[in-house]
């Protein structure tokens, strides 16, 4: 058992190493010593990916620790700005050619890519800007909400009954009301293409058409 797992140094304590750190520098000889001995050491982290029983190791060595919100405020101002190291430079053609060869190879799991992807959607894209990039469409209104309604339609348009396997492409979901915003299922219907660029004319006639026969198939399912 590691004794130092969920071990933490109180303040006085980190203030005292880093007053004692601070400004101490490895001597030219002691760099090259380290060098030295770390030289043809293979990082599995870099070379492959980490075996499972050292996932587990670092896992069980960070678990518990936890960067304070002043020390996580200080990493994200020390790499941001000109003052970063890495601020404004670019891998030579040599690196790029090394981090290229190294990375050859890898792929992501499919958990880690279903995790990326979750991470990513939404706020937490670089890109997002308020869920305006839908407009006028509801940001509920995405693939999974029409495939569910498709599936609840049969996969056939609901005034010709057209399958959607006849068709080349998937069959669009239509708003009953015409209010883009509203994507109740109740306010969606499934539609060919030739049915749904009909229903651009008319929208009175098409809502009282769309709103009885959901009201039809509600009484028709209660009567089941």
């Amino acid at each position: 058992m590691t004794p130092n797992i969920g071990f933490h140094h109180s303040p006085a304590a980190r203030a005292k190493i880093a007053a004692a750190r601070k400004g101490r520098k490895h001597t030219p000889e002691t760099r090259a010593k380290i060098s030295a001995l770390k030289s043809g050491r293979k990082n599995p982290c870099w070379d492959k990916s980490p075996s499972l029983e050292t996932r587990a190791k670092i896992s069980a060595a960070l678990q518990g620790r936890r960067c304070s919100s002043e020390v996580r405020a200080k990493i994200s101002a020390s790499k941001c700005g000109p003052k970063h190291p890495m601020w404004g430079k670019h891998h030579t053609p040599e690196a790029k050619a090394g981090i290229s060869a190294a990375r050859k190879g890898r792929k992501h799991s499919q958990e880690a890519r279903a995790k990326i992807s979750i991470a990513r959607r939404g706020s937490g894209n670089g890109h997002w800007l308020g869920g305006i990039s839908r407009l006028p469409y509801a940001w509920t209104f995405n693939d999974e909400l029409k495939e569910e309604v498709r599936r609840r339609d049969g996969y056939k348009c609901q005034l010709c009954g057209v399958p959607q396997a006849e068709c080349k492409k998937k069959l669009p979901v239509h708003h009953i009301d015409y209010s883009k915003g509203n994507s109740d299922p109740v306010n969606l219907v499934t539609l060919c293409h030739s049915c749904h660029a009909r229903t651009n004319e008319n929208r009175k006639q098409w809502m009282a058409l769309f709103h009885y026969k959901t009201l039809e198939d509600l009484l028709k399912s209660l009567g089941e």
